[in-house]
């Protein structure tokens, strides 16, 4: 099988990366000509180097290949006006479409977020696929963002594009080269994490994700959303095995979301205003924190098959990952 993996130096890309190879793929990867690469080192792949924004690279990139997969979805990395955000959202995605199109891919696997799944109707039951995106945040560029995304590739369904969502919950593992949901691990382990926000959370480990796209391209339904998750949990709880893997004491002290989400605010405020420099954490990805909730993956689990390891494990070789690599 012939792969084109966008995004392949991020850390889902680059443990997707691995995992097609296990399996004998011939794997292309599409990345900036800035990007950093040290996560691919030694693996027996082909660099392309193109940009989202780049119609012609993307199609070279998808020219050939049988599968797509898209771990690049954008977000935006500092607080902008939500319709500059989806305008960009929806401008990348347009063009990876269209280069699927051309290349006529076999499939095209979208790797999504969990802010687009919605709130069930009960609270005694978990979210599923069904339950489709509502936020009470509406100026949240990072939400808005991401639903648009979401929407488009599935709209192109009708248009003939043979896509697949998969949407995995909160991920952990190596390879976090740009520290995404390894943040958490980070600011736990270097005692930078005294509060934290209360709350349900669904945990997986990063390399059960990347096999459940494998999956999803053999075996998934085109035009179908597919929760990909393990391990229902609190944020206390997750937060109490953090700091037992990395040896420190756990944050100690549950703020309510409302508060931290104002305080965010002013410190994004104090940040902009006073040292002339974004804020370490943007205030929106504190209103992410409202989407955390538990998942039903059970349809995912059914007709994608993917494993379910003990997410102790990922965060093991996170936090062996980040210490070899000098981020602890």
């Amino acid at each position: 099988m012939k792969s084109l993996v966008i995004g392949g130096t991020g850390q889902l890309g680059a443990n997707l990366v691995r995992a097609l190879l296990a399996r004998g793929d011939q794997v292309r990867v599409l990345h900036r000509s800035t990007s950093n690469t040290f996560t691919l080192d030694g693996l027996d792949i082909e660099h392309v180097v193109g940009d989202l924004n780049d119609g012609e690279s993307l199609r070279l990139g998808c020219e050939g290949r049988d599968v797509v997969y898209h771990t690049a979805g954008y977000y935006p990395p500092v607080t902008i006006p939500v319709e500059v955000a989806q305008g960009q959202a929806l401008k990348e995605t347009a063009l990876v479409l269209e280069a699927v199109r051309s290349a006529r891919v076999d499939r095209l696997v979208f790797a999504s977020t969990l802010t687009t799944v919605g709130f069930p109707k009960t609270v005694d039951h978990p979210a599923n696929e069904t339950c489709q995106f509502s936020t009470r945040y509406r100026n949240n560029p990072y939400l808005m963002a991401k639903a648009a995304m979401e929407d488009k590739i599935l709209e192109s369904v009708q248009r003939g594009i043979p896509a697949v969502v998969v949407i995995p919950t909160e991920f952990f593992g190596p390879y976090d080269q740009k520290p995404t949901s390894g943040t958490h691990i980070l600011m736990v382990a270097k005692g930078r994490m005294p509060v934290y926000v209360p709350g349900p959370v669904n945990v997986i480990d990063v390399r059960d994700v990347a096999v459940s796209m494998i999956r999803a391209a053999e075996c998934g339904r085109v035009g179908e959303r597919y929760l990909v998750g393990n391990w229902n949990t609190t944020q206390k709880d997750l937060n109490e095995l953090i700091a037992q893997v990395a040896g420190v004491a756990p944050p100690f002290l549950p703020v309510p979301l409302t508060f931290a989400r104002w305080g965010s605010k002013v410190g994004e405020w104090i940040s902009r205003s006073l040292f002339r420099r974004p804020p370490f954490v943007p205030a929106f990805f504190v209103e992410v924190m409202s989407h955390m909730q538990h998942y039903d993956c059970s349809k995912a689990q059914r007709e994608l098959d993917y494993p379910l390891s003990n997410p102790r494990g990922a965060i093991e070789d996170a936090v062996t990952w980040f210490r070899e690599n000098g981020y602890l």
